[in-house]
């Protein structure tokens, strides 16, 4: 399986982080890391 990086820049924004993190952790491919700047 691949591993797939996703880099996520952020500034000033929460809400829009946490509906973004909630969304990764509903796929259903699991080989991913999220990076988060």
């Amino acid at each position: 399986m691949r591993l797939y990086s996703i880099i996520i820049p952020v500034y000033n924004r929460p809400d829009e982080l946490d509906d973004l993190l909630s969304s990764l952790c509903k796929q259903t491919y699991v080989h991913f890391e999220v990076i988060v700047v």
